[in-house]
């Protein structure tokens, strides 16, 4: 057990360490990360530029789509992305400002801190505060999965108007490059932010195909995968932009209805599904407000800590069930 007196000099002393390293972060790697950034991207488009004068231009919408399916879950140099890379490209998907390695502070700081206030709540009772300790830890990551699940769910609602935007601006004589950057001005994130990084790496030296395919790993939906497959296609065999997006806009705003409609119908299950998962954590809180003793009782035992775990595990394996029960792909 640590004395209490060197745990009170600790905490604060550890608190000045996190925020030091977390400003250090924040003011100088950022600026670095940048400029190895524009790097890549500049180093990207010399290495295109180079193997187009050596093969040639003889791609078909067959060789695209066959490229697109063999690298799709790729990072952009088509390797098998590492769980830091998932990590980056999760956070870049929330649109949230931060690295891997900062979030990861910041996860372990949230589990020290949360062991610590548990350990201190309970009275001191060691278990309990490693257990709140590993509950705290992901705190941070629910926090961003929800995140990006809102602002995907977001991007799909307004996804069919930013093609017509696109389609308005292509009929008033736009390029495409014009046409991204009319997003970027006319729209808020997510769409004006992610068009708008598509800008900056074009503006930088990144071909299309890349652009697209960066865009395409920020935004993982069906209608992304096939917009950008559409404009692949369409840059290698010609016709009209505005005639195909305008399609491309009917045929996403037509799926999103459906998508609506099912979710209504599915409404009632999902709900259902919810109720059941929420019961056991209010008994448990009812049961510790009135019963205190006995709970505490109950989680210090050996006895009651293997059966909260085999409980734990039979209702995630429900959650599960009824998730999947719920779930309906459109």
């Amino acid at each position: 057990m640590l004395n209490e007196d060197l745990l009170i000099r600790l905490i604060p002393a550890l608190a000045i360490a996190f925020m030091v390293i977390g400003f250090y972060k924040t003011l100088f790697e950022r600026k670095v990360q940048a400029k190895e950034r524009a790097e890549e991207l500049l180093s990207k488009k010399t290495d295109a530029s180079l193997k187009s004068s050596l093969t040639g231009s003889k791609g078909n919408g067959e060789n695209l789509l066959k490229k697109r399916k063999k690298t799709k879950d790729k990072d952009g140099q088509g390797n098998e992305p590492t769980p830091i890379d998932k990590l980056e490209l999760t956070l870049e998907q929330a649109n949230i400002l931060l690295t891997a390695n900062e979030f990861l502070f910041i996860s372990a700081a949230s589990s020290f801190l949360g062991g610590i206030l548990g350990w201190l709540a309970t009275g001191k009772n060691l278990p309990l505060g490693i257990l709140m300790g590993l509950c705290s830890t992901g705190l941070p990551y629910g926090f961003v999965f929800l995140k990006r699940m809102l602002r995907m769910k977001k991007a799909a609602a307004q996804f069919a108007d930013i093609l017509d935007g696109m389609v308005n601006a292509f009929r008033t004589g736009f390029g495409f490059s014009r046409a991204i950057q009319m997003v970027n001005d006319n729209y808020d994130d997510p769409w004006g932010t992610e068009f708008g990084k598509m800008s900056a790496e074009m503006n930088l030296g990144a071909n299309l195909d890349d652009a697209l395919a960066n865009l395409s790993r920020r935004m993982p939906s069906p209608d992304v995968d096939l917009f950008v497959t559409a404009i692949l296609i369409q840059k290698e065999t010609g016709g009209s932009m505005a005639e195909l997006l305008g399609t491309l806009s009917k045929t996403i705003r037509d799926r999103y209805k459906l998508f609506q409609k099912v979710g209504a119908i599915s409404a009632q299950g999902k709900l259902s599904a919810g109720i059941v998962c929420c019961i056991p954590f209010v008994l448990c809180g009812i049961m510790f407000l009135f019963l205190p003793e006995a709970m505490g009782k109950f989680f210090t035992n050996p006895i009651g800590i293997v059966l909260a775990i085999l409980a734990g595990f039979w209702m995630l394996c429900g959650v599960g069930v009824l998730y999947k029960i719920v779930q309906i792909d459109v």
